[in-house]
């Protein structure tokens, strides 16, 4: 007979995704994440697949919020949209701004010691959706249409996706979610004068 479960699953997700943000994959136990998500160790096992099952599953939940909230408006819109998305990286009270940096920056910079393939796979996915969010909204803009640039809108998305990893390791090494302000100054500067031209 299964056991009954003691826990609200996206609850716990979230709470994972929380716990996983502020330390990492490897400093968490499974003691500590059982006290910190409300999840015992069996239903972590059985429920997530252990671990690393629980780590994508929370890796999971924090890339679709991002990307259902934060790049969505890139869909629709072009270099504001672009400029209003970096300036929320480091925005008081912006849900993408925070002193932990990003759950899926973090997650590569310990993934290039530990070498887990599925937690690749995640990160690779969510870098790849920011690219094609600032690629259409580039696309959209007349100075590229027209070919009054030098950079072509596919390197510049990739220069971009490159410049919120920045952003976000800055935030998270000084633990201060206003840290990538500079970079974030420069950017938002550089396109808007693109947007001019």
């Amino acid at each position: 007979m299964a056991r009954p479960k003691t826990y609200d699953r996206e609850e716990a997700v979230v709470k994972a995704c929380r716990a996983f943000w502020e330390n990492g994959f490897q400093a968490l136990g499974v003691r500590e994440l059982e006290r910190l998500t409300g999840i015992n160790q069996f239903a972590i096992r059985s429920e997530f697949g252990g671990k690393e099952g629980l780590y994508l599953e929370a890796l999971r939940y924090y890339s679709n919020a991002a990307i259902s909230t934060q790049m969505v408006h890139m869909k629709r819109g072009g270099i504001p949209e672009i400029v209003a998305f970096f300036q929320g990286l480091v925005a008081s009270g912006s849900p993408t701004a925070s002193e932990f940096g990003c759950l899926v920056v973090n997650t590569g910079i310990e993934n290039a010691r530990l070498k887990r393939e599925r937690l690749e796979e995640a990160t690779q996915n969510y870098w790849t959706a920011l690219e094609e969010h600032f690629l259409e909204a580039l696309s959209r803009e007349p100075v590229f249409q027209e070919g009054g640039s030098n950079w072509k809108p596919r390197d510049l998305a990739k220069a971009l996706v490159t410049a919120v990893m920045g952003i976000h390791a800055q935030n998270r090494a000084q633990q201060d979610k206003t840290a990538g302000r500079p970079l974030v100054d420069f950017v938002c500067g550089m396109l808007s004068e693109m947007a001019r031209a």
